[in-house]
């Protein structure tokens, strides 16, 4: 089986049978669809009544062309605008796979360990840096707190109950409503309250407190400093990893961009009129052609127009857990696997058993690298003093 993360609706696939896009449910948008078509089918059928008995209420449908047209321009629009933003969400994650990729093997390969102290902050450097992308993910889907299984074995118990002293109890108000799905959770009874009160707006910015990733990127920059005052790095590794570093957090400050900047609210209104008050006069066009072909009429074009709409609502935020949302998951399990790969290298220096091993919830992950890529084969070691 191959999940194939490619296809819209990142679907699990046989090798010998895939079924046809137009017969798959999970991804599509019928489940969010399917009341306002069903609503405006029934408005149809009541108009091919009434026009079924008064004809003379029928308007030619040849005054829907131009309409047609112009509502077609605005939901072209709006569906490349939201597609903007999940393409530019895309391109962020694969940029903060490959920044946090070149961290790792910058730091991990380039820092020299002179002592127990130097080995025990170069592997916690590491998992900082794990720790980083897992703490985005979190941030922008809204959920709070260190209480998740994938930060175990990554943050050391001094963060965490900093952390904790301090408090984090932030909430990223995303895409307010129209996000559906997608939308965070609500974590404190003063920031309920604010929110509720914020309800009419489509994105804001919290307040409260800074975001837990950018608490670890305190953490992962005093680790960089402590390289360098220590004469671990070399002064061109050292400028390097501050430039990764800076660029990290220029890739949350994209996630922020994509989440807290909604679709106007003017255009949204706009389109939404627009688009029901053309479902509507619609039926009063065909229902001189016939009751059934003004029936199957109004169902197949209110589920077109409605259809691109919600597909709109729903790739907006690329970043939630619907079908058709990014697999920032998947992104996250594969940081954890090169990280195991390089906990299982050691440095000449090191005595035999400081080799660092992951949580216990990460042990299949470094166990599945080990029997693939390890197995019957010396690894030679990859940084030295």
């Amino acid at each position: 089986m191959i999940i194939d993360t490619a296809t819209p609706n990142n679907r699990v696939k046989a090798f010998w049978f895939v079924w046809p896009d137009a017969l798959h449910y999970r991804g599509s948008i019928i489940r969010l669809s399917f009341p306002a078509v069903l609503m405006m089918t029934g408005y149809g059928v009541g108009i091919a009544f009434l026009i079924r008995q008064y004809e003379y209420m029928a308007i030619q449908l040849t005054i829907m062309t131009p309409v047609a047209v112009v509502l077609s321009l605005l939901l072209v629009f709006r569906t490349n605008s939201a597609y903007d933003r999940y393409w530019e969400g895309r391109k962020i994650w694969q940029d903060l796979k490959v920044t946090s990729r070149n961290m790792i093997r910058n730091v991990w390969c380039g820092m020299q360990e002179k002592s127990a102290e130097d080995s025990a902050r170069k592997r916690q450097a590491l998992k900082e840096v794990a720790a980083l992308v897992i703490s985005i993910k979190h941030y922008i889907r809204g959920e709070d707190g260190l209480e998740y299984a994938d930060y175990d074995g990554l943050l050391t118990p001094e963060f965490r109950m900093r952390v904790m002293t301090q408090g984090n109890n932030y909430t990223y108000g995303a895409i307010g409503d129209s996000v559906g799905h997608n939308s965070p959770q609500v974590g404190g009874s003063s920031t309920e309250i604010r929110i509720q009160q914020q309800q009419g707006n489509e994105g804001w910015e919290r307040t409260t407190d800074i975001p837990l990733p950018s608490k670890i990127m305190y953490e992962i920059q005093k680790s960089v400093e402590y390289m360098q005052t220590n004469g671990l790095v070399p002064a061109q590794l050292y400028v390097n990893m501050l430039n990764l570093v800076n660029g990290l957090g220029g890739l949350i400050g994209g996630c922020e961009r994509i989440i807290s900047t909604p679709i106007p609210l003017a255009y949204h209104i706009h389109l939404h009129h627009s688009l029901y008050l053309y479902l509507m006069v619609l039926p009063w066009s065909t229902g001189s052609m016939g009751l059934a072909k003004c029936i199957i009429l109004q169902a197949i074009i209110s589920f077109m127009m409605i259809g691109i709409d919600a597909i709109s609502r729903e790739i907006q935020n690329p970043f939630g857990y619907d079908a058709n949302d990014l697999p920032l998951d998947a992104f996250c399990e594969s940081l954890l696997v090169e990280l195991s790969y390089a906990l299982t290298h050691r440095t000449p220096t090191l005595p035999e058993n400081t080799e660092d091993t992951l949580s216990e919830n990460s042990k299949a992950v470094k166990d599945a690298i080990m029997n693939k890529d390890c197995s019957g084969a010396t690894t030679a070691p990859c940084g030295g003093s």
